[in-house]
């Protein structure tokens, strides 16, 4: 929010500078984001009279001009500009004045000497016109420096929080500058000039259908409109903060919505179908063309101004074009409403219009404002347009708004700020910053919120009132007191962070994705329906209105931007909330996702690195990742999901109870992605998951004596599993095998014949107390062998 120094000094006498002015109220609360000079000339830019104007032999755009600048001889001057004709009253840079680093002085300009330079507005920095020089008024005193004549002024920009919207207005600023100076505050009375013998209500109509939507409107009629310019006064304080003038009544629309911080429009009363006006919601596919001469297609959570016929405004946002103000205006009707905050907000998100005016109505405009904003904006229609006012107001205010009563105890906020403040300092605090005392003893206070604050509801927004106008740097450091806590048990984020470190270890790179996505993105690879889908309320967009029912979404958009982007070895999981709607009831739970593809060693060379991750590689992960849990008691089923291929999808279930899917990705969630090499996804109960009971951990002693390790051979069915083979060694019991691990199998129908393949193990042996001997181990390989050549019908090689 912008505000002009020299225009918050129409309403209270600012006792600081600007910069002082800044700093403290940025210690109030009310920080600044930048501060803008205007009008600070050099010293040495006087006001001079160009005398005579001829033609510079050595140039045709230039030219020569002799000027009087009030001190002496005339002054030989070369100019560029093509307005320098003789008789006008200019800015001269006089030699020696100072431009920042570059300094006026005597200089030939093509021959001619020039002793100065005639200067435009832009030059000085009082506005971007740079077609030609500055031209004075003709009464303009010669000799005298311009910054007696030109106002100097510094234009604040405050950074305003969401709660506070009655910082975005000028009058609003000045409040804060009373209450933080302690000094009363100047608004401008009204002055309105009535036509006799009238009724507003024999000229205009006024409907507020849907009074949800608009708890107030506002309505007068002004006859007799002369339209034309504004005065300076206006226009320059327009032009402070940034915004063109138009005409005397747009003008004064945007002056007192910058002023109280209430937008308002203006209509030409006569374009207004049956003068009437009625507030409503739009109807699907109804249309409506902006000022701008947007089109715009409405649908019912849309709150429209119409007449008889048509609409003239979306409400809140941006008015009409079939009943704007023109030259030809003579009759208007003023609007000045109160809008409800979250409609606007949709309404200006969904069409795609932001305005000075939605800005304000999203934040919140107080219904109390919009009478003062409407008697100000009548008085000024009166005083710079010649208007005469019909005869009374139309004021549909169906439910006066409540100003909220708060108690506050005098010790509960010393506690929290680390003053010792009585109950008058307390008050007098509260008093400043416009709330009215309506109970006050030595422990508490009951006060009443002012009108246009809506952001006073409970004891601790007092609190902060206080803690702003005792000056935030007032309060006390206090060192942090330690607290203790709950045991690890109760740490409901630690098993998370478990979760995220134990799939780190496992060689996967953590994402994050937002939890809102487009309805289609989150039925994408689900058995969901949409009836299960969950809808925002308030959507930002349509591509955020729904909650996502798995991390599917986001997962595939991950993948799909690094494979964009030709990364193709991807380890990605992502742990997060899921939402889903259970017979019109909502749920959410955690889930975790993971997304596997590319080389399966991309750090090796040769065939090593042409071997790319397939469905066994996701699952040593997860039977990994439950080994490192200590998750004994699950089971690994083939199954069928939506998210995966037919024939390539498998489920880990435990106790009846699915823990996780898992398996190739089906086509349809990787259709336009240019995968080099199949993409494998898992999703994981992770709620589920945590409720499984781990295995108690087994305490195995580092071995302080050296094992040893034999290799046994043989040629077995193809048909035979390594875990059979595995399974029947450990079933053997020998205390003194410490690992079997498979090294090398060799397949050849030519050499071993058809479905038969060549495996080799190596078992290791340890003793934990001493050394082995051959004949010990030997006699236990041989143990070995024989039982592999019993059971499983091997031949031994």
């Amino acid at each position: 929010m912008k505000t002009s120094v020299n225009w918050l000094r129409n309403y209270i006498d600012i006792p600081w500078a600007p910069k002082e002015l800044a700093a403290r109220l940025t210690a109030a609360g009310l920080e600044v984001e930048g501060i803008e000079f205007t009008g600070q000339i050099p010293a040495g830019v006087i006001v001079a009279e160009i005398l005579a104007r001829s033609p510079h032999a050595n140039s045709d755009h230039l030219s020569i001009c002799t000027v009087n600048a009030g001190q002496g001889e005339p002054l030989q001057i070369v100019c560029g500009a093509p307005n320098c004709d003789a008789g006008q009253k200019v800015p001269l840079a006089t030699v020696g004045t100072q431009f920042g680093d570059f300094q006026i002085k005597k200089a030939k300009i093509r021959g001619v000497e020039s002793s100065g330079m005639l200067c435009s507005a832009r030059e000085l920095g009082l506005s971007d016109d740079h077609s030609g020089l500055m031209i004075l008024p003709p009464d303009t005193p010669l000799g005298i420096p311009l910054t007696d004549i030109v106002e100097q002024d510094a234009v604040i920009d405050w950074e305003v929080t969401p709660n506070r919207p009655d910082w975005l207005s000028h009058v609003g600023i000045a409040r804060e500058i009373a209450a933080v100076a302690q000094l009363p505050l100047r608004l401008p009375a009204p002055a309105i000039r009535s036509l006799p013998n009238s009724s507003v209500h024999d000229c205009a109509k006024v409907s507020v259908l849907d009074s949800d939507l608009c708890p107030r409107y506002i309505a007068r009629v002004f006859k007799n409109i002369k339209v034309g310019p504004s005065p300076d006064w206006m226009v320059k304080h327009l032009e402070a903060v940034g915004l063109r003038a138009v005409n005397n009544v747009v003008d004064i629309t945007n002056y007192v919505m910058l002023e109280f911080g209430q937008p308002l429009h203006a209509f030409d009363l006569t374009t207004l179908a049956g003068s009437e006006i009625v507030v409503r919601r739009a109807k699907q596919g109804e249309e409506i063309t902006t000022l701008d001469g947007t089109k715009l297609k409405l649908s019912t959570d849309n709150l429209l101004i119409a007449d008889r016929d048509k609409g003239v405004a979306l409400a809140g946002i941006m008015g009409g074009e079939n009943s704007m103000i023109t030259d030809a205006t003579t009759t208007v009707l003023l609007e000045a409403a109160a809008f409800d905050r979250s409609n606007v907000r949709v309404s200006s998100r969904t069409l795609g219009i932001a305005t000075d005016s939605s800005y304000r109505f999203e934040r919140g405009v107080s219904p109390e404002t919009t009478a003062a904003a409407s008697a100000r904006a009548a008085t000024l229609l009166c005083e710079l347009c010649g208007a005469d006012q019909v005869d009374g107001i139309i004021d549909c205010y169906g439910k006066p708004w409540q100003c909220p009563e708060i108690t506050l105890r005098v010790q509960r906020c010393n506690a929290l700020l680390g003053l010792s403040l009585d109950a008058t300092a307390i008050a007098s605090c509260l008093e400043r910053r416009g709330l009215s005392i309506l109970m006050q003893d030595a422990e508490t206070i009951t006060a009443r919120a002012p009108a246009w604050r809506f952001d006073l509801h409970a004891e601790h927004d007092l609190i902060e009132e206080v803690a702003q106008i005792s000056g935030l740097d007032a309060i006390p450091e206090a060192p942090v007191a330690a607290r203790i806590s709950g045991t690890m048990k109760d740490d409901r984020f630690l098993p998370l962070e478990e979760i995220r470190g134990e799939f780190q270890a496992l060689g996967l790179d953590e994402i994050i994705n937002y939890s809102l996505w487009s309805l289609p993105q989150c039925l994408q690879g689900t058995a969901c329906s949409e009836e299960e889908i969950i809808k925002v309320d308030n959507p930002i967009s349509i591509d955020t209105a729904f909650l996502r029912p798995t991390l599917l979404p986001g997962l595939m958009q991950v993948v799909a931007h690094n494979i964009a982007h030709n990364e193709h070895n991807l380890r990605l999981f992502e742990l997060g909330r899921v939402f889903r709607k259970n017979n019109g009831r909502h749920s959410e739970g955690l889930q975790a996702a993971i997304a596997i593809t590319g080389k399966r060693h991309p750090e090796r060379f040769g065939s090593d690195l042409a071997a790319t991750v397939d469905f066994y590689d996701l699952k040593g992960i997860l039977a990994s990742w439950l080994e490192a849990r200590r998750l004994t008691d699950c089971s690994w089923q083939s199954a069928e999901a939506p998210a995966c291929k037919p024939g390539a999808c498998a489920t880990l279930t435990s106790k009846g109870k699915t823990i996780a899917t898992f398996g190739e990705a089906a086509t349809v969630l990787t259709k336009g992605i240019r995968l080099r090499a199949p993409l494998f996804l898992a999703l994981i109960d992770v709620d589920a998951l945590l409720k499984l009971k781990a295995a108690p951990p087994v305490y195995t002693p580092i071995a302080q004596f050296p094992a040893t390790s034999r290799d046994i051979s043989f040629v077995a069915p193809a048909g035979l599993t390594h875990q059979t083979i595995v399974a029947t060694i450990r079933d053997l019991q020998l205390p003194l095998v410490d690992r079997i691990d498979l090294f090398d199998i060799f397949s050849d129908e030519k050499v071993l014949g058809k479905d038969r393949c060549s495996l080799s193990y190596s078992v290791t042996f340890r003793h934990q107390e001493r050394t082995l001997t051959d004949d010990e181990v030997n006699a236990l390989q041989t143990t070995i062998r024989s039982a592999l050549a019993e059971k499983l019908g091997v031949e031994l090689r």
